[in-house]
């Protein structure tokens, strides 16, 4: 009898609980109060924001740059950093080169020089 009795308060505690978490999730969800307008509602929000997203996409340049246009604009932010000193080393689409230049002075070709070949 003690084990009957225990094996209903168990069974009880566990449908209560779990009943208990069902009616916490419905609170954190706040789209269970919606009618079916509402809803249909956001339906049609969301295609247009999404038919409006394609539209732009399209619009957008299809060619995207080349690797020679990415490089030379990668191999220009390096030799154009402003935190480059006399002795610090790039790395660029022609090789590792060494900045021999000044910190004040405006960059030029002639401010880098190729970096020596390492010896093993």
């Amino acid at each position: 009898m003690t084990l009957r009795i225990t094996a209903l308060l168990a069974a009880w505690s566990l449908l209560a609980s779990s009943g208990f978490c069902f009616a916490q999730e419905l609170e954190n969800f706040p789209d269970a109060a919606l009618t079916s307008e509402q809803w249909q509602q956001r339906v049609r929000d969301a295609r247009r924001r999404s038919e409006e997203f394609v539209a732009n996409a399209r619009t957008q340049p299809a060619d995207p740059p080349s690797d020679k246009e990415d490089a030379a604009a990668a191999d220009q932010r390096a030799m154009n950093d402003p935190s480059l000193q006399r002795g610090d080393i790039i790395a660029t689409s022609q090789g590792f080169l060494v900045f021999v230049g000044r910190d004040s002075e405006a960059r030029q070709p002639g401010d880098f020089v190729p970096a020596p070949s390492p010896r093993y």
